[in-house]
């Protein structure tokens, strides 16, 4: 069973801490080799306003984890898509990249279970939040950006049927099977959360009512409310060089972008074309097209982790510390152009495209040289949708963010998945397989309200 957890998990609490003193007539000995029992924790060391910033400290991290921070499904959404190539021999890693995903995979679990877990650490934040700090608005709302960023991330990579449980005082309630369009809505509640708590004129407020009126935007514009989404994002509220960062250094942890990739070389930056296949049909050359959206490079030596795929390296993030957008403004922009394809208006859409390829534009901490523009305005609505997808895959390379839009493609713009994702003959044996998102794993089975996911539609 997944328990999502609402109560804190103890990882601030040592610093709250204070040690007992020791008493004439202890045995001093007996007293420091006596084990402690790890199961008992005082309640009134998460009870100040000191543990409360502590746990929304540790919040914050767990939302770190879960996307940048973590082989998360940042990562194995884009393993799944065509964002990354499986240069690794687990199992689990190529049966992502082959579109053949089981149920039981252990790396597919994790990611799925620590996603679950970690809404349990935001709302443990929010609620002594709350109670001791009630005056901080700005964090609180950001806890519950990231509350609605975590559930909107669930929805966005695994099918649908993904159940909310929850634990409150020990008392675990069961959730219920939800399709993904019901926990985008949840999302969006606590997106509105965030935006009613971060009111305030100083830095943090403005950041944080910034980034909710991305994620809010983002996940309206996955519900096919274009329109809406659009009029949250004007340059007047969302400046294009904004983002929100996930910020890392070698204390805490590194981005793991660079890690499993540059460093472990367990994943290779995927291309259209193969020298162990031949061309991919549907993939995007992120590496022959040279674009500067997704520098990447050959490294040499070049020793991918199963010695056999050749490895490519992304240059965004070319250092293991490089900060990371959670959410931008050039997101903002493509979200404006979404709602113009939809409203007919293939001009306007190609008008702001134009605007973001040819100005420079800072991804993380590099800068990103000028593009020409586009030569021609798309004069139908299936081409315009592939331009604009085309464009969004390059901008928001290894940001989470490719599967959910390869779904909507599908979901919302009648495209089928063997027209947009990976097929033909897989790199390593056999051929692709038909996946369009990541299963609710196996151990989601012990809730009862669970029998699996409700479909694998997009």
């Amino acid at each position: 069973m997944l328990r999502t957890m609402n109560r804190a998990r103890w990882l601030v609490v040592s610093a709250t801490l204070t040690v007992a003193p020791l008493f004439t007539g202890c045995d001093v000995k007996e007293e420091l080799l006596a084990p402690e029992n790890p199961g008992v924790i005082d309640p009134a060391s998460v009870n100040s306003p000191a543990a409360a910033l502590g746990l929304r400290v540790a919040a914050l991290g767990q939302l770190k984890n879960r996307t940048a921070g973590g082989e998360s499904v940042w990562l194995y959404g884009g393993l799944l898509a065509d964002e990354w190539k499986s240069s690794d021999t687990f199992s689990q890693r190529n049966e992502t990249d082959q579109r053949t995903i089981q149920t039981n995979n252990a790396n597919v679990q994790t990611a799925y279970n620590t996603l679950q877990q970690a809404r349990g650490y935001v709302k443990t934040a929010i609620d002594k939040s709350f109670e001791f700090t009630p005056n901080s608005t700005g964090d609180i709302g950001e806890m519950y950006f990231s509350l609605g960023f975590l559930e909107m991330t669930l929805a966005e990579n695994f099918c649908n049927g993904i159940p909310m449980t929850n634990t409150v005082d020990g008392v675990v309630t069961y959730g219920p099977s939800l399709t993904n369009d019901s926990i985008f809505k949840v999302a969006i509640m606590h997106f509105d959360s965030a935006l009613a708590l971060a009111t305030g004129t100083d830095a943090k407020s403005v950041s944080v009512k910034t980034a909710a009126l991305i994620a809010k935007a983002r996940a309206l514009i996955s519900r096919g409310q274009f329109a809406a989404a659009a009029a949250l994002v004007p340059t007047s509220a969302v400046a294009t060089n904004y983002q929100y960062q996930l910020t890392f250094d070698q204390t805490t942890g590194d981005n793991q972008l660079w890690a499993l990739n540059n460093s472990a070389g367990r994943y290779t930056v995927s291309d259209s074309v193969d020298n162990l296949t031949g061309r991919i049909p549907n993939a995007m050359p992120f590496v022959s097209a040279k674009d500067p959206r997704v520098p990447t490079a050959v490294p040499s030596p070049n020793k991918p982790f199963d010695a056999t795929t050749p490895l490519r390296t992304q240059q965004l993030f070319p250092a293991r510390s490089d900060p990371v957008p959670l959410v931008s403004g050039i997101d903002a922009r493509l979200i404006e152009a979404e709602a113009k394809l939809n409203a007919g208006d293939f001009a306007g859409m190609t008008t702001i495209l134009n605007a973001l390829r040819t100005t420079s534009q800072t991804i993380g901490t590099t800068k990103i040289a000028v593009l020409p523009a586009l030569a021609a305005t798309p004069t139908t609505k299936d081409a315009a949708v592939d331009l604009l997808f085309r464009e969004a895959a390059f901008w928001q390379f290894g940001r989470g963010q490719r599967l959910s839009n390869l779904r909507r493609e599908i979901r919302l713009y009648g495209k089928t998945q063997d027209q947009i994702f990976p097929i033909g003959k897989f790199h390593k044996e056999g051929n692709f397989g038909s996946d369009v998102n990541l299963p609710v794993p196996d151990a989601e089975l012990t809730n009862p309200n669970f029998k699996g996911c409700i479909d694998r539609k997009a």
